[in-house]
């Protein structure tokens, strides 16, 4: 309330005029105010200003809507006396804002966003219009605009119905959806202003949704025909704009085809709906539809504009094209070659039935115009898969739930059931590794593409036996120092395939000892392939795989741990080739039995030695092939010294000889922490009682006049002899 607006309303409202002319600031005007509390009688009425306020503890309100007693007053002047006048005056409220409502209350029309949520900003704008014919004072975007809704739950009766936003909400604290096409209550409210008191207006609104689709059908029955290309066979796009426009006459509103989709029921029971697109594939890989009949789901989503819609309606789809057939050679045998490219065409040349089969001539024919595939085996070598995630992938294909565990729980459940078709070069299904296609017995499966004059065909299967193709290893003999690598040269293939090698190093060290080393394949540094052979390995020889790597192994172990049938049946599964161990077996069998307590290094020689080479090639698609040659461990000379421990000189006492380090360190190159196990002790002299003294281990300590020479023997490091002479003292 403005008091001060309100005073002088009243005051030109009831004064028609004063002597002198006083103005509504001079004049004081009051009510006749009754106290907010402990009014009786004529007690607790009081002249108070129009705002009211506080006579001593007593308090009075502002002047009220209503009639009320008004006194004004004026103390005089100079000239004139005081005066005051007393009147009835009716107070009344602002009027309500004027506005004019439709004749008849219009519909509103939902409004849409381009992610199809409803734009309330805007259906605000559409209500007001539908509602409101004119107004000067109210507007769409200064009114509050509700309808009443109820609560998404706990509305029971009256109990969660609310006046809610158009959009929706929290109300005293139930959930409110946003508003909904149907007939709703609407309440535009106004809050007023100086002039207009607040102002309520409530109706029921038809509120509107898009129109639905309505797909105008032709008469059944369906009948459209399959559309090809030359080059790739079934058009799926293009027969399923034919069966669209066999299907239907109209769309209402119009909706262009680009916004149509046309599936199919891929359920071939019917039992399920499964609406999927033409071009689906199943989990072979292959597409499913063909001609026949089939159950068509002609549909378009809700837009902007409209409300989608799907019709279901069975269409019999006709292909006139000559039907293919691929006839195969059962038990065809080809041989492997790392190129895929090259396998495939050894299929297409050698399993595919020519004469049996109904196909365009095959000089008019190439690979590009078939799909071939193979039962492809799970690679759980691979390294592209944590070995830790690869039974949590595994369970994820259907049918193959129960294999998983470790990754020799995994390698010992591969069978048939673990096979899926993949393509000759392999590759990953749902995360998991398929190996390519290489030697053994194999499933190839062939299917014709289609052409503009026959149909694809359907997909057929065959035994084939891919042979194991030769390599030639050479050995390119080598002279190397025992801290260096080999020549990266050393071993070649040909074909240059990739190949694991067990390289065999025997012959006789610096020490003429013999020298036995097995080199492995970088696989043994695989955790894969060793999680799977320890406890294989443990179970023949009593001590798991790792820790024959790390201790070492006799070559009577050796000989037993590549003899078991039951570890070469598990590495034959996971793709090891397994007859290159047999080849390791001959080898190591040619050496006299009465080395099987000699210890074999893992790794290239570390003793200077001559040693014979024999390299064994290991991949499951190739013959084993074998390499030999020849390798030098040079001892290094050059840069190699002797070096005494502690000076001597020509006598020392008894007593010091005692506590004397006799000792010699050999070095290279300055680098004193080389092996000194090749450095050999020779005392040799006369004590003072003319005994003769020999040792090789124990210096003198005894009087007398002596000799003492270091030499080095066998080992990589070949120092020149040290010698000095001395005397001990009494």
């Amino acid at each position: 309330m403005d008091y001060a607006l309100l005073t002088a309303a009243v005051f030109h409202a009831a004064v028609a005029r004063t002597t002198p002319a006083l103005s509504v600031d001079e004049v004081t005007v009051q009510y006749y105010a009754t106290a907010k509390t402990g009014s009786v009688g004529g007690i607790g009425k009081k002249w108070m200003p129009l705002n009211g306020g506080k006579d001593g503890l007593i308090e009075y309100p502002g002047i009220t809507e209503g009639t009320h007693q008004i006194r004004f007053y004026w103390g005089g002047n100079d000239t004139y006396t005081e005066a005051s006048a007393e009147i009835t005056v009716t107070v009344k409220d602002r009027g309500t804002a004027p506005y004019t409502l439709n004749e008849t209350v219009g519909s509103a029309k939902l409004s849409f966003n381009e992610d199809l949520s409803v734009n309330y900003d805007a259906l605000k704008g559409i209500i007001f219009d539908a509602v409101v014919a004119e107004s000067e004072v109210l507007t769409a975007d200064n009114v509050t605009i509700e309808y009443y809704a109820t609560a998404k739950t706990g509305s029971v009766g009256s109990i969660g119905k609310n006046w809610a936003p158009l959009g929706g909400g929290s109300v005293s604290g139930l959930n409110y959806p946003g508003i909904s096409a149907g007939t709703q209550k609407i309440r535009i409210s106004w809050s007023g202003s100086q002039m207009y008191a607040p102002t309520v207006i409530e109706t029921e609104v038809e509120v509107q949704d898009r129109e639905q689709v309505q797909f105008q059908l032709k008469e059944a029955p369906y009948e459209a025909g399959m559309v090809f290309t030359a080059a790739q066979g079934y058009d799926y796009a293009a027969t399923a704009r034919a069966i669209y426009d066999a299907v239907v006459a109209s769309v209402n509103p119009d909706v262009a085809y680009e916004d149509v989709k046309v599936e199919y029921n891929t359920d071939l029971t019917g039992i399920t709906s499964s609406y999927k697109p033409l071009d689906e594939k199943d989990l072979t890989g292959l597409v499913k539809f063909k001609d026949g009949t089939w159950k068509i789901r002609i549909s378009c989503n809700d837009t902007v504009e409209y409300r989608g819609n799907s019709v279901i309606v069975d269409v019999t789809v006709s292909d006139n094209r000559i039907a293919s057939a691929v006839a195969v050679k059962e038990g065809a045998s080809f041989t492997y070659n790392m190129d895929t490219a090259v396998m495939k065409q050894a299929i297409f040349d050698n399993v595919i039935d020519w004469e049996n089969s109904e196909l365009p001539a095959k000089e008019t024919l190439s690979l590009d115009d078939f799909e071939i595939l193979y039962k492809a085996q799970i690679d759980v070598l691979d390294s592209s898969v944590d070995a830790g995630n690869l039974g949590s992938l595994i369970g994820k294909i259907p049918g193959l739930e129960g294999v998983g565990g470790s990754i020799d729980d995994i390698a010992g459940s591969l069978n048939d059931s673990t096979k899926r078709w993949m393509p000759v070069e392999g590759g990953k299904y749902l995360g998991v590794p398929y190996a390519a296609m290489g030697a053994g017995a194999q499933q190839v499966q062939i299917s014709y593409k289609g052409n503009a004059e026959y149909r694809p065909s359907d997909a057929v299967s065959a035994a084939v036996t891919v042979n194991k193709a030769n390599v030639k290893v050479h050995v390119k003999s080598a002279n190397i120092y025992a801290d260096q690598k080999l020549p990266e040269n050393f071993i070649t293939t040909d074909p240059a395939d990739k190949f694991d090698y067990y390289t065999i190093y025997a012959g006789a060290t610096s020490n003429v000892n013999l020298g036995l080393y097995l080199d492995l394949p970088d696989k043994y540094d695989n955790n894969k392939l060793i999680g799977i052979l320890d406890p294989m390995v443990e179970k023949i020889t009593g001590k798991s795989f790792s820790k024959m790597l790390q201790d070492g192994i006799t070559l009577g172990e050796l000989r037993r741990m590549f003899d078991s049938t039951e570890l070469l049946e598990l590495l034959d599964k996971i793709g090891v080739d397994t007859g290159a161990f047999g080849q390791i077996l001959k080898v190591l069998n040619s050496l006299p039995s009465v080395t099987d307590s000699v210890r074999i290094g893992f790794g290239t020689p570390n003793r200077a030695g001559l040693y014979s080479v024999t390299v064994i090639t290991d991949n499951k698609n190739y013959n084993t092939g074998v390499g030999v040659g020849a390798l030098l461990v040079k001892m290094r000379m050059s840069g190699v010294k002797l070096t005494w421990n502690q000076s001597l000189g020509s006598k020392i006492s008894a007593a010091d000889a005692k506590n004397f380090d006799f000792g010699v360190t050999l070095s290279y190159d300055g680098d004193v922490t080389v092996s000194q196990d090749n450095v050999h002790y020779l005392y040799s002299g006369f004590t003072s009682k003319w005994k003769v003294y020999s040792g090789t281990t124990t210096p003198p300590t005894e009087p007398g006049r002596y000799v003492m020479t270091v030499v080095t023997l066998g080992g990589n490091y070949q120092a020149a002899p040290i010698t000095r002479s001395f005397q001990i003292t009494k």
